[in-house]
């Protein structure tokens, strides 16, 4: 009976301590979890407010925002990848709404000189194939060039009017969506599709005169670059992280270089798209692209002259000596053009989401998602005058003409503004 009793009191020693093991482990894997949730709370709770917008801060106002005319021209957009620029011929400033509005206003006093409807120029059987009623119509533009208004459509045409009279001049079937604002001169007229190609058409009807392809990687931001004219070059920037001079002509290249290189393993750490406008200054060219660098190459011989890394798919401005970018997380960043150093950077528009930089004067103006607009010294980056203008914000550039401005809001409203 003696040994009996030991072999069970040992049996139940044991048991008690595998039981006493299991809670301690246990109540540890509970507090575990416990810390591990409390860490990915804070840890989203810091996210959250790394990608809060920045509070608004007060500053001593040097000039003002005086806003001349404002004109509704339509509707506004549901793409967020759509942003209409409004474009500017002698004393006439058109623009157009994503619900299919063209305008000519008079840039003195505001007054409407024609309005059309872009759909009035599809007959009734077109139409039910070519829009649909949940989508935006107008979705690049506006383009101006040899008397024309040129805008692309939803349903993949690009559109030429007569600046004269808002009448149809021509339309022609593109390859793809054009987003960006097609370029003319006297000669060609050049639009770039979200699908890598790039083409030149004949002023009087549109028919194509040369195609430019390039491959496009499987995921890119929607969007493109602004065609630019340089002479005898088009500049066009592409989503392989690429910029190549074609002979406007023929579309045959005569400059291509690289201007970022894809990194990382995913499709996202990959991307690496060149999206906003380039600048020159004399045949010095500078581009930007998402997760890649801000450029400076001649376009004489094609060579880079130097390379600074920034992300950014809102394009450049340039004034003052200076090449202004907005960062990835909206910081508005001046680089010395002769060496891309940092002039200045100002971080207080951080997670505004704000448009692409203008120079305007001796300052450079953004405007942001609460509609916003914000005008900065060029000479520093302080701030120098502020107006909030659409309630919808605005994410289009603006229109520079000496110390004035016009600018439209995602509302559909175009503003003539001026910097006084």
């Amino acid at each position: 009976m003696i040994g009996m009793t030991c072999c069970t009191r040992v049996r139940c020693g044991i048991v008690l301590l595998i039981a006493f093991l299991f809670v301690i482990t246990g109540c540890a894997t509970d507090e575990e979890e416990v810390q591990e949730k409390r860490q990915k709370r804070l840890e989203d709770k810091e996210k959250r407010l790394a990608r809060r917008p920045a509070q608004l801060k007060h500053f001593i106002r040097e000039q003002e925002i005086g806003v001349r005319w404002e004109r509704p021209v339509g509707g506004p957009a549901r793409d967020d990848a759509v942003q209409l620029e409004p474009a500017l011929s002698g004393s006439r400033v058109f623009a157009a709404s994503a619900d299919g509005n063209i305008m000519a206003v008079a840039t003195g006093d505001g007054d409407v000189l024609w309005s059309v409807d872009v759909v009035s120029f599809y007959d009734e059987a077109e139409r039910d194939t070519a829009f649909s009623p949940r989508a935006d119509v107008i979705i690049g533009g506006v383009g101006l060039g040899a008397d024309l208004v040129l805008v692309g459509t939803s349903a993949g045409d690009m559109v030429a009017l007569n600046q004269s009279d808002g009448s149809l001049a021509w339309r022609t079937r593109m390859t793809s969506e054009v987003l960006a604002p097609p370029q003319a001169d006297s000669s060609i007229v050049v639009a770039h599709a979200i699908d890598g190609r790039v083409t030149g058409h004949d002023v009087l009807d549109g028919s194509r005169q040369w195609m430019y392809t390039v491959s496009i990687p499987s995921l890119t931001i929607r969007g493109t670059a602004t065609p630019l004219m340089l002479g005898e070059m088009v500049i066009a920037g592409f989503s392989n992280g690429r910029v190549v001079g074609l002979n406007k002509r023929t579309g045959v290249p005569m400059m291509d270089q690289r201007v970022a290189a894809a990194k990382g393993k995913s499709d996202l750490e990959k991307l690496i798209d060149i999206d906003g406008d380039m600048v020159t200054s004399g045949p010095i060219l500078f581009v930007v692209s998402f997760q890649g660098n801000v450029v400076a190459i001649n376009t004489q011989n094609g060579r880079i002259l130097w390379a600074r890394q920034a992300s950014s798919a809102l394009g450049l401005a340039s004034g003052f000596g200076n090449v202004y970018v907005v960062s990835e997380d909206d910081h508005l960043i001046a680089m010395n053009e002769q060496n891309g150093e940092n002039s200045w950077r100002n971080e207080s528009l951080k997670n505004r989401s704000l448009s692409p930089p203008v120079t305007v004067s001796s300052f450079v103006v953004v405007s942001d998602y609460k509609g916003v607009m914000h005008v900065l010294a060029q000479t520093d980056g302080r701030f120098v005058a502020r107006k909030r203008l659409d309630n919808q914000g605005m994410r289009a550039p603006v229109l520079a003409d000496g110390n004035r401005m016009y600018a439209m809001g995602n509302s559909g409203r175009l503003y003539a503004l001026e910097i006084r």
